[in-house]
């Protein structure tokens, strides 16, 4: 009952910020295109807008990839650094608006209707929240080298020690599987401590981490079971919006059809994670 309780709550904020929802968007479209623009621009230089350029745009053609990195081995260090680059913006972009979303999301009564509290929330929790996502980061750094060391020992002495690579591939699943439910366990211990960050007001984040953990330990049927149903359905998206992809191209449908679709699911998946921040402030309100 709660789990239902704390889904429709976050399905019911998410459908009442519609204007945060088309911000957020329109921010994602924005970076996007910041990030796409100049590689399009990169390979119709090189390529000269060629049908080789609509091949590689359009869909993997390996052999092609293959010839033009060869040929353009500067475009791998271009990309490269871009990757970094972005990656590293996008994650202070997340944290900067984080602060925004749950500013709106706890305060949905009074800021329902105006977006002036959202951008003060971003400023004001912008640096405690950076400070919270790095204490995560090195959990989930710390994580994946324990499993990656016990995967290590594991098959210490590789295949003149085990009699197939099946043996080995079948302890890489075994750690793989163990570290997703570690990182995903701690990805939602981020979120509430998020949550708790901006419910709390407080300078000091490391109070709300451990509250965090606390708290989801203690309702960790409520808290975990409703993580993996949201989980659940943005997998389920996902692997709609590949199959898709995939048939489109098959189809030889036009590339236009396809970016509809895409950005679809871009929304869909924005609307999740504010499912997701919603929900969490619905199961914080109950454990109060």
């Amino acid at each position: 009952m709660k789990i239902t309780n704390a889904f429709k709550y976050g399905f019911k904020l998410t459908s009442l910020n519609i204007k945060l929802w088309s911000l957020l968007y329109l921010v994602n479209l924005l970076f996007a295109g910041l990030v796409v623009v100049p590689l399009l621009f990169y390979l119709g230089d090189k390529l000269a807008f060629t049908k080789a350029t609509d091949r590689l745009i359009g869909g993997f053609d390996f052999t092609l990839v293959n010839d033009f990195l060869n040929q353009y081995p500067e475009f791998l260090r271009l990309f490269g650094t871009q990757t970094v680059v972005v990656g590293i913006l996008f994650i202070l972009l997340y944290v900067f608006l984080t602060g925004g979303i749950l500013t709106r999301l706890i305060n949905i009564e009074t800021d329902l209707h105006r977006l002036g509290n959202f951008w003060t929330g971003c400023g004001k929790y912008f640096w405690r929240l950076l400070r919270l996502s790095s204490y995560f980061i090195l959990i989930h750094l710390a994580i994946a080298g324990l499993f990656l060391s016990i995967f290590n020992w594991s098959v210490e002495g590789g295949l003149d020690y085990f009699t197939s690579e099946a043996a080995i591939f079948f302890r890489a699943k075994i750690c793989f599987f163990f570290y997703g439910f570690f990182a995903l366990f701690f990805f939602m211990v981020h979120d509430y401590a998020k949550v708790l960050v901006v419910k709390n007001n407080r300078r000091l984040v490391f109070q709300d981490f451990w509250g965090a953990f606390k708290f989801v330990i203690k309702n960790v049927k409520t808290t975990f079971g409703l993580y993996l149903l949201l989980f659940g359905l943005f997998t389920l998206t996902s692997v709609f919006y590949g199959i898709a992809d995939s048939f489109i191209h098959r189809m030889g449908i036009p590339s236009l059809v396809l970016f509809l679709i895409g950005q679809v699911y871009v929304l869909l998946q924005i609307g999740f994670k504010l499912m997701n921040l919603g929900s969490v402030v619905k199961v914080l309100k109950g454990g109060e």
